[in-house]
């Protein structure tokens, strides 16, 4: 997590523009999540199952937001940076189908939350506490790279990019730990 800030002054600033390698990078590793547990909960007895159906869920939607939405896909023009530049959410043609979506995928998770997890358990027993340290950490320090509080629009790009893959790669210890919470 604190390696990204002095790599975000000495990375190429091009691998953290969007539809790029760390942009890609993290949406690879959603897909690869949420495919690990759609094949963790067809081996899984019901609790369980349910569980990484919740997971790939989640998993999936952070992917799907990751690439705008399918933005990513609808490049208009180019910054003089080179930084790509897509078609707003107001003028996106598919932005009626996400939000129902959306709506679809919230509700499926909150039932399967409320029906078929122990919420209690979750909230108040033991918890992957580093992982949760570390996520916390760079989603802290991805909004102040996002808002340019760190070195401008340039570096704070960068340093939001890095810890959003931090955040995204303390998921699946964040994962396991529940999965054996559930089995025991």
């Amino acid at each position: 997590m604190f390696l990204s800030i002095p790599l975000a002054f000495v990375a190429p600033p091009e691998i953290t523009f969007e539809n790029h390698l760390i942009e890609n990078l993290q949406v690879i590793i959603l897909i690869f999540l949420a495919a690990v547990n759609v094949k963790f909960s067809l081996a899984s007895k019901l609790q369980l199952k349910w569980y990484h159906i919740f997971c790939a869920i989640l998993f999936f939607v952070f992917a799907l937001r990751e690439l705008s939405w399918g933005r990513v896909f609808f490049q208009i023009g180019t910054e003089i940076s080179g930084e790509p530049i897509f078609i707003s959410m107001a003028d996106y043609p598919y932005r009626i189908p996400i939000y129902i979506f959306l709506a679809i995928c919230i509700m499926a998770l909150l039932i399967i939350l409320i029906k078929f997890l122990p919420v209690k358990k979750f909230l108040f027993g033991k918890k992957p506490m580093g992982a949760l340290a570390v996520m916390c950490g760079a989603i802290f320090l991805a909004y102040i790279g996002e808002h340019g509080y760190f070195g401008g629009k340039e570096y704070g790009e960068a340093l939001e990019e890095f810890e959003e893959l931090t955040a995204y790669l303390m998921l699946p210890r964040i994962c396991l730990f529940y999965r054996e919470f559930l089995k025991r």
